[in-house]
């Protein structure tokens, strides 16, 4: 099997494999009706190709499921990017006037008849009114039922965070070579969002992908570039992510900028080894049937310093949960096929600091890291 090959998606396949957990899910928790508004949670069930947008927005039904029709209806005026198996009559169009609206998404076929229905997310407003789509119904949450769904990840869905990793430790090279005393934060920004859109992935994840971790003073772990420029011998974190077909995977590593450097995190040093070790000990601590406590006791037990950010944090499309750190995730149950995102970060003052982040699949035999970028 030629590498083209093994990277090939059979994307219909997967929104019907997508479709059909959520299906299941549905039944298995009593719910005859889903309305959801969450990006991810959409996009999970109907597939439709989402817009990039910036900012966030209220809760609106933007997608609702019917258990006894079997049919996914869409909020959209248009069928661009909306999957086949999604038909015009499936459609429902958006209208400023919520009232309008939720006549819209009340003459969907099956609705009315619900008896209990979820929902990912309200509004002051919205609540009332998704409760009158269906007279009677008992109101719960549905985002728990599609959070289930996603969270072990089928053969086609590592696939696709396969490429999205692919992608990242690309941009990370590019990122890499521009790297250099000179260079600001926003010029490597730069740099990261061209090379991310010559590789057909021109929506990222997120901008937070660089900060310079060095300095005399307290090292501030930062999610946004500035206009900071790095010096020479300065320690410089690197944090790609990428997207494809809605899968988000990405890697961080430290790299000192100059002639000199060796380009490793700290150039071998005392923090850079202390890094690495936290690293290694977090995924190692990525098994299936393990909790997130196991987590917290492996940085604990490397003894690299104290966990000042999140350890790691489900993924997918998008950011997802379990988020495991800052006292968070504990009790949260590890399980065969879920991605994890894995960072460790340690800092000391006046020394700089160092991240290493890695995309991390539980698998039966143990933590397989996607991103294969090497490490210092």
């Amino acid at each position: 099997m030629s590498l083209e090959d093994s990277c090939r998606v059979d994307f219909a396949a997967l929104r019907a494999e997508r479709r059909a957990k959520v299906f299941s899910g549905m039944e298995s928790h009593g719910l005859d009706a889903l309305v959801l508004g969450g990006a991810g949670n959409v996009h999970y069930v109907c597939g439709a190709r989402v817009l990039g947008r910036a900012g966030v927005l209220p809760f609106a039904p933007v997608c609702v499921v019917v258990r006894s029709t079997g049919r996914v209806h869409l909020l959209s005026t248009w069928d661009e990017g909306v999957p086949p198996e999604i038909e015009r009559e499936d459609l429902y169009p958006l209208s400023w006037d919520p009232a309008n609206l939720m006549r819209s998404v009340a003459s969907i076929p099956g609705l009315r008849e619900s008896r209990r229905a979820g929902t990912d997310g309200l509004t002051a407003s919205t609540g009332a009114m998704v409760v009158s789509l269906a007279s009677g119904a008992e109101l719960v949450d549905g985002g728990a039922v599609v959070e289930a769904c996603r969270r072990v990840k089928t053969d086609a869905e590592i696939t696709c965070l396969e490429v999205a990793a692919a992608i990242s430790e690309s941009a990370l090279s590019a990122m890499s070579a521009a790297l250099g005393p000179g260079v600001s934060e926003r010029e490597l920004l730069g740099v990261y969002s061209e090379h991310v859109a010559q590789l057909g992935a021109p929506v990222p994840p997120s901008e937070s992908v660089c900060f310079s971790a060095g300095g005399a003073g307290p090292v501030e772990f930062r999610s946004a570039a500035s206009d900071r420029v790095v010096g020479d011998g300065e320690m410089v974190v690197l944090a790609p992510g990428a997207l494809y077909a809605g899968y988000e995977a990405g890697l961080a590593r430290t790299v000192v900028a100059g002639s000199g450097s060796g380009g490793g995190g700290g150039g071998g040093s005392a923090l850079g080894e202390r890094c690495a070790a936290g690293m290694d000990a977090l995924v190692g601590a990525c098994r299936a049937g393990g909790v997130g406590a196991d987590l917290y006791r492996a940085w604990e037990r490397a003894g690299v310093g104290p966990a000042s950010v999140v350890l790691a944090h489900g993924l997918g499309l998008g950011a997802e949960p379990p988020v495991i750190g800052l006292g968070l995730g504990r009790d949260a149950v590890l399980e065969e096929g879920m991605v994890l995102s894995v960072q460790s970060w340690v800092a000391d003052e006046g020394v700089g600091g160092c991240l290493q982040r890695d995309t991390v699949v539980i698998d039966a035999s143990g933590p397989v890291v996607l991103t294969r970028y090497g490490r210092p």
